[in-house]
């Protein structure tokens, strides 16, 4: 089997990433099929072949799913903002209960983890309140902003987005008509920049319970005078926008966000409502992208806290405090740990504007202080890592600490089984994971997973 060689085969799983597995020929070699689904009979043409995989594209189907549903976006297939359009919903919360399920028996090596059904997204379809677009220039195109195509930095031009709220939709076709209107132009990939190359990202955020918009334009450099009253102008324009900020990243990487933000027009921060209760946060802030699910989480994973009444509870990547208002809510004294100082300087103001007093934030890398926290006694360790999971440091205090509970919050299946496999050498037992469809229509899946102490 070498490039180039067509193949005709069943399809008999389906990865995280929306595309069909089978291992073909005798030596039974795995083969990655996009938009192909498990049962469907489909002949293919080997795009690639590598040491331990190889991929394949469709040429011709020849049986169908009863999984297969027609997708929702013209650029579905070549955008990677989706995975999972061509597939039944129902299918797809079961596709990401059983990538928890394989990740914690592969990885974590827990028999049979008790792995409870996916938690529906409220809305299927536009229900995602913040977009980031990188920008390009290229082949005489000043200003190209969208999505990035699968496995690659060739972006997908943005034009509407089925999964986006629909007033990002609105308020994002008027700022790129507008950026290109005033000759404004995106970052070449590679080699030295010019100095006419400005604009690296365009973030847009949206209340989804409230009419707050915020628009961050992420630059190369620091805008000149001319530059600055154009984009001032341009948010002015806009009647969607509360605010507009510019925000400087002069670093290389694939990191948005520098260390340096500017504001040009209205509000610098923005609002949203979770339930009965109100947040404030920047535009570069962590905020779980679809608000109503994250209401849903946010109270599943406190009850799970506060189950057998906690009176103390340290909290590690807290973000700007939104799960750390539902902690508190319930009567314990939490102590939040936030590392990105734009959001932490808001986890004491969010708890204050929601009445809440028995807050102890600190702005610190989690791994920093934990060891420093170690110490104290707190009877349950809530933790909601960014996709890389805990560091090693991070696990060691808690087990120093010792709590009677643990809630993790996690975006990585993965992650979040190789720290579990560690809290568990450590004495802790899984005692159940539940996913949460964050991220309709992709593969992505959060979950919550308690884990209690082995009594001795």
């Amino acid at each position: 089997m070498i490039q180039g060689d067509k193949i005709r085969v069943t399809i008999a799983d389906l990865n995280n990433e929306g595309e069909g597995v089978v291992r073909a020929g005798e030596e039974r070699f795995v083969i990655f099929v996009p938009d192909a689904l498990p049962g469907e009979e489909v002949e293919a043409r080997i795009v690639s072949k590598k040491k331990n995989y190889g991929t394949a594209k469709v040429i011709r189907r020849i049986s169908e799913s009863p999984l297969r549903t027609p997708p929702n976006c013209g650029a579905f297939g070549r955008c990677g903002g989706c995975q999972l359009q061509h597939i039944s919903y129902d299918a797809q919360l079961e596709l990401k209960r059983r990538t928890v399920f394989d990740a914690l028996t592969r990885i974590g090596e827990i028999t049979n983890p008790n792995v409870l059904e996916c938690v529906p997204s409220p809305q299927r379809w536009g229900c995602r309140n913040k977009a980031s677009l990188p920008a390009q220039s290229l082949r005489g195109e000043n200003l190209r902003a969208g999505f990035y195509r699968p496995r690659s930095h060739d972006i997908i031009p943005y034009s509407n987005c089925p999964v986006l709220l629909p007033k990002i939709n609105q308020n994002l076709r008027e700022l790129l008509a507008a950026l290109r209107e005033e000759g404004f132009c995106g970052v070449k990939e590679g080699g030295r920049p010019q100095p006419h190359e400005l604009i690296r990202h365009i973030v847009v955020r949206q209340a989804q319970f409230g009419e707050d918009s915020l628009c961050a334009v992420v630059g190369r450099r620091p805008l000149a005078k001319k530059e600055e009253n154009k984009l001032r102008s341009i948010a002015e324009k806009i009647a969607g926008f509360s605010g507009m900020v510019y925000n400087i990243n002069e670093a290389s990487g694939n990191f948005i966000w520098g260390s340096r933000t500017v504001s040009l027009f209205g509000e610098e921060r923005m609002s949203e409502q979770l339930g009965r209760y109100k947040f404030t946060f920047e535009a570069s802030s962590f905020f779980q992208v679809n608000s109503a699910q994250a209401r849903n989480l946010y109270e599943y994973a406190s009850e799970l806290a506060l189950a057998g009444g906690a009176d103390r509870i340290l909290e590690l990547y807290s973000g700007v405090g939104s799960l750390t208002v539902f902690l508190a809510a319930g009567g314990a004294e939490v102590t939040a740990v936030e590392s990105w100082q734009p959001a932490a300087k808001y986890i004491a103001v969010n708890a204050g504007r929601n009445g809440i007093k028995k807050i102890i934030p600190h702005t610190a890398q989690a791994e920093d202080i934990a060891g420093s926290l170690s110490g104290n006694r707190y009877g349950v360790v809530v933790v909601d890592p960014p996709r890389s999971g805990c560091d090693e440091k991070v696990l060691a205090a808690i087990l120093k600490i010792a709590p009677e509970r643990i809630v993790y919050v996690s975006c990585n299946p993965a992650t979040l089984a190789r720290d579990t496999k560690r809290l568990a050498e450590g004495g802790y037992a899984l005692s159940l994971a539940r996913p949460f469809d964050m991220f309709p229509q992709t593969g992505h899946v959060e979950s919550v997973v308690l884990m209690s102490r082995v009594q001795k």
